[in-house]
Order: C-alpha cells, then sequence, then structure tokens
C-alpha cells in the first residue's frame, strides 16, 4: 500500500507501534475486565421463588444475586412497579410452572434505597 494524504494514519513511525504481542495483551486485559464488569451486574440463572409486595415484583435466583447485589436482603431481587411487562413477563412463567424451568438472564442497577437490589432487565435466553 502506497502512502497517500488519505491513508497516512496507517503508516505511523515505527517508535509509535505497538508489537503484536504487546497489542494482544493489551486487548486480552481489555476483553477480561469488560467481561468482569460486565458479570458484576448480571446474573443468569433460573427463579427459584417469588413474592408480591404492593405493586413490585420480587424474585430470587438459584444461584443467586449479582456481586453487585451481594447485600441484598436474603437474596430477594426487585422489579420495579413501572416495569409492568416484565411483572407480566415473570407471573406468566411462574403461575404457569415454567420459571424453575427457564434459563433467566438477570440485569440489575444495583441496590437503591429500598435496600433491595433492583432489576433493570430480563434476558429471556430460553424462556417464553
Amino acid at each position: 500500500m502506497k502512502r497517500t494524504s488519505k491513508n497516512k494514519l496507517l503508516f505511523l513511525p515505527r517508535s509509535q507501534y505497538l508489537s503484536r504481542s504487546k497489542y494482544l495483551l493489551a486487548l486480552l486485559v481489555a476483553c477480561v475486565l469488560a467481561a468482569s464488569a460486565a458479570r458484576a451486574d448480571s446474573q443468569t440463572g433460573h427463579i427459584t421463588r417469588v413474592t408480591y409486595v404492593g405493586s413490585t415484583l420480587m424474585i430470587m435466583l438459584d444461584t443467586g444475586p449479582p456481586t453487585s447485589c451481594s447485600a441484598t436482603p436474603f437474596g430477594w431481587m426487585m422489579v420495579p412497579a413501572s416495569f409492568t411487562s416484565m411483572i407480566a413477563f415473570v407471573s406468566g412463567l411462574w403461575f404457569r410452572g415454567d420459571a424453575a424451568a427457564k434459563s433467566l438472564g438477570v440485569y440489575t442497577s444495583g441496590i437503591d434505597g429500598s435496600g433491595y437490589c433492583q432489576i433493570s432487565q430480563i434476558d429471556t435466553q430460553s424462556a417464553g
């Protein structure tokens, strides 16, 4: 490839290149950090218990809460009342008797002022 004004960024002086091994190491470290950060507020598992508190829904997973929610009381995670479609979906699975058989990915936003872990998203994976 010939150096032109359009591709001059591809041709950096040799001193500005990372060696291939350093580049791969940096990429590996970045991937590991991204994966560990993603897992801190998410958990995959099967619903083992459901309870309704007012207009909110609370669930427990067989794998427990994510690490970012390890201090939530007894492992309960709360679906806020405003997430009506999520409440309807989980209630349907529970009352149909399929909740323990279906694997769900649960994403949380941490523990709020209520003291409970707040669920922000449920990925159905194999449920539905």
